[in-house]
């Protein structure tokens, strides 16, 4: 029997309530569990821990189809059987410290393996991505057309019946990256006919809205072919009216399909497996507010991947908080990167963002890097790195081309990467309990020689000291860092934000100034500048004499990197000094006014 979710939700927190703190039980294998340092996976003997995985581990590149010129993967060149691989893969995964098979695993070939080391319990922990959604179309075709909904349910239904029984499954899911773009959604709901569901609800929330007010929708949205209600109940476009308030509603309907798509992927999950985890769909390094809350209701876990910001392995601070605060959900961070220009397989590294040293061991210390500061973020509960092998020497099929292997693609182990994971040891790094990380409050650190320096991605704002220079913020769930810093001519102001800037939304292929996010500051209680700044175009300040610098990606881009200057006789000095005391406050506002972000204190100058 099926419970309607309700009810199947009050069976859950009463079982939670069994099991502990946090606990959502799992019988005869691990459950996630809230204890004093964190939030873990806790296994049948009540041993806390993270998971530890890889994705795609994979023997790729075949004899049948494989490419001389373009060479991969290709284990068998190395392994006598493709039986063989799988023994001698899974026995080096052990030994290098990882505990999970992540997404794309090639459990055709491992399940043997695995079934043999469960003999001796040392199988891996699995946690299979099921693509339910994207094989139907979600989130851009009608998610209330019986005809789609089905579609998930088959799909999830193939891909679960290889798992379902199997104890070392900690939970699904539902899709990777899913395509949460905005002004795409909007488009493409638009698009659909007037008997869809998903375009009936943007219609009906638009009439809501405006209270039936023609007029009033058309002070912040364009209509194309339809002048009326009645005309847009069977047709026609809306593109946001720069300046207007559009992007609210724009966001409002986001949540609104995401619940009804987390709603149906936690009921076909639950009713193909009743003990099944739902994990979330793999957000790719960025997420909506609103589609994370959405899903807050649904998934027992939160996941996305991370790229780290800066190519030292670190990453916003307001990242995985933000995404915590909002949720309340423990994090499993489904991928995680690091590539070096030294390697064996001829990789590039060049078609794509991600970050890049020079040598291997600068890589080893990269993975160090976020390694640590996962392991001590409370929320996190697992970490998975991509990949097992590096990329095709020229690339895969879409151009990737990096050097994110454990191993070449001849199947050589990378030793120094691999000795960062055998020493890593979650329990350990985060103690008894979160230790609290330094910040501005305990004094404005000095600059580096050139604050500006290789402003490029990945390397702006490197240099700068971001853990004592960091200036927690005012808001709630903040889209943004603030750092500073100084020297004895200038304050210097850097900000990283996590905003999605479409252009999409408009008539025309770019955002208009008026709708581009701003960065405003403020000492001692006097506007010194304000600046318009994204969109892939250069920063618009409001002061010639102030410089700003940024580095922003191309349409839709998630990142903005901002960096100014601020000169001493804005604050009333002609040199700075330690000692000197400045009153800040600060705010961003995001592509179309949707976020706030404020930071306001009193910091002094530190030696």
């Amino acid at each position: 029997m099926v419970l309607p979710l309700p009810f199947r939700r009050i069976w859950m927190l009463a079982l939670v309530a069994l099991c502990g703190l946090g606990g959502l039980a799992k019988a005869g294998t691990a459950r996630i569990e809230q204890r004093t340092n964190g939030w873990w996976w806790v296994g049948p003997d009540s041993k806390p821990f993270l998971s530890v995985g890889v994705c795609v581990v994979s023997s790729w590149d075949s004899r049948e189809n494989h490419d001389p010129e373009n060479p991969g993967y290709s284990v068998w060149k190395v392994h006598p059987t493709p039986e063989a691989w799988a023994e001698v893969t899974l026995g080096r995964l052990r030994a290098w410290g990882f505990n999970t098979l992540g997404a794309w695993a090639d459990h055709s070939l491992l399940n043997a393996a695995q079934e043999r080391a469960a003999t001796n319990g040392t199988a891996p922990w699995l946690t299979p991505v099921l693509h339910m959604g994207s094989a139907a179309g979600a989130p851009w075709w009608d998610l209330w057309d019986p005809i789609v909904v089905q579609r998930m349910e088959d799909k999830a239904r193939e891909e679960m019946a290889v798992y379902r029984g199997n104890p070392r499954v900690l939970g699904y899911y539902s899709d990777n990256e899913l395509g949460w773009w905005g002004a795409t959604l909007w488009k493409l709901t638009l698009e659909q006919k007037p008997t869809s569901g998903q375009r009936q609800r943007l219609v009906g929330l638009l009439k809501e809205r405006y209270a039936g007010d023609w007029q009033r929708l058309r002070a912040d949205f364009d209509a194309e072919n339809a002048d009326g209600w009645a005309a847009l109940d069977v047709g026609g476009a809306l593109f946001v009216k720069p300046g207007g308030e559009g992007f609210a509603v724009v966001r409002q309907f986001l949540g609104l399909v995401a619940s009804r798509y987390y709603h149906l992927c936690d009921d076909i999950l639950r009713r193909n497996d009743a003990s099944a985890l739902y994990l979330g769909d793999r957000y790719a390094s960025y997420y909506y507010p609103e589609v994370a809350r959405a899903a807050a209701p649904f998934v027992d876990a939160i996941s996305s991947n991370l790229n780290a910001d800066w190519n030292d392995g670190t990453f916003l601070r307001c990242y995985l908080d933000t995404l915590h605060e909002i949720t309340g959900k423990p994090i499993l961070i489904t991928e995680i990167y690091a590539a070096a220009r030294q390697n064996r397989s001829g990789n590039r590294n060049t078609h794509g963002i991600y970050p890049v040293v020079e040598r291997q061991s600068q890589r080893a210390a990269l993975a160090r890097r976020t390694l640590e500061l996962i392991a001590r973020t409370p929320s996190v509960i697992g970490v998975d790195w991509f990949q097992y092998a590096d990329e095709p020497l020229h690339g895969r099929g879409d151009g990737e081309n990096f050097n994110f292997g454990l191993v070449d693609i001849h199947d050589r182990p990378y030793a120094e990467v691999l000795s960062v994971f055998a020493a890593f040891d979650p329990v350990r790094l985060r103690g008894s309990g979160p230790s609290p990380r330094p910040d501005a409050r305990g004094g404005i650190p000095r600059s580096p020689r050139d604050p500006f320096a290789d402003f490029t991605a990945t390397h702006a704002l490197k240099s700068w000291d971001r853990e004592r220079g960091f200036i927690p913020p005012k808001s709630s769930a903040p889209c943004a860092d603030l750092y500073v810093s100084w020297d004895r001519g200038n304050l210097y102001l850097g900000l990283c934000a996590m905003d999605a800037m479409e252009p999409a939304f408009y008539r025309w292929p770019y955002v208009p100034k008026q709708d581009r996010a701003q960065w405003v500051v403020e000492i001692d209680g006097r506007e010194v500048v304000r600046s318009r700044v994204g969109s892939a175009k250069e920063p618009i300040p409001s002061r010639p004499d102030i410089r700003v610098e940024q580095i922003t990606g191309p349409a839709p881009a998630v990142r903005t990197t901002v960096a100014m200057a601020i000169p001493a006789h804005e604050l009333g000095r002609k040199r700075l000094q330690d000692g000197t005391k400045v009153r800040l406050r600060a705010w961003y506002e995001s592509h179309g006014r949707v976020q706030r972000v404020e930071w306001e204190g009193e910091f002094e100058l530190a030696r």
